[in-house]
């Protein structure tokens, strides 16, 4: 059974944020997370990479403990992947003082969530895409519900998605297809009105590993 396979018949998890936080204290972080396009399609990522960040806000909903992971769809106009749902992030600047400050920064000029709003946990293994960049996902823990102001100019709406639901394998689908007779392949989550796909779904695939392997 490959890596894929044994990953869509995987059970979900359901973790605290105090396991979360456990988990990714002894993740690997050297470690890349696993990107099948990459196998089959290997010289297109033979690429000189620039380094770049996303957060993954979680946010613990008080009435009933649920845990909701923040994501963005992209503005409609924009130049590169349009209309995708994302996490907030985007690429490192020279001047900024870490990757951490990066994914902080990115998220206060996308949504208006400003740094003091959160609480780090920990961080996952790059994940290098055919764009060219690898993307450092930082994991952390919204403190307060801030009211959101979107930077219209690249963000047209956020969701708020259960994290139990990106947890579980059995709501992942991996597509493939051909370009120029190339073969691609990618995962697709759906939830609701939204299609989660490409470099998103790949990095909730990330994470999911991640904590698994704290859990077995």
């Amino acid at each position: 059974m490959s890596d894929i396979e044994q990953f869509l018949s995987a059970p979900p998890i359901n973790l605290s944020l105090d396991d979360i936080r456990a988990a990714l204290d002894k993740a690997p972080y050297a470690q890349q997370i696993h990107n099948p396009d990459e196998e089959m399609f290997p010289s297109g990522y033979d690429l000189d990479y620039r380094s770049a960040a996303v957060l993954i806000p979680i946010w613990r909903e008080p009435e009933d403990g649920e845990l909701y992971v923040l994501l963005t769809q992209r503005a409609l106009h924009m130049r590169n992947h349009p209309g995708q749902i994302a996490f907030p992030g985007g690429k490192h600047d020279p001047d900024d003082a870490s990757i951490q400050y990066t994914a902080l920064r990115e998220t206060l000029e996308e949504v208006g969530l400003a740094p003091d709003c959160f609480d780090l946990l920990g961080e996952l293994g790059e994940y290098c895409t055919l764009s060219g960049y690898c993307i450092k996902p930082i994991v952390a823990e919204m403190t307060r519900k801030s009211e959101l102001s979107l930077c219209e100019d690249e963000v047209k709406s956020v969701h708020w998605v259960p994290l139990r639901h990106l947890l579980t394998p059995e709501n992942y689908r991996f597509k493939k297809k051909k370009l120029d007779a190339i073969s691609r392949g990618y995962f697709e989550i759906e939830y609701q009105e939204i299609r989660i796909w490409g470099v998103t779904a790949g990095i909730l695939y990330g994470l999911y590993q991640t904590l698994a392997r704290h859990i077995r």
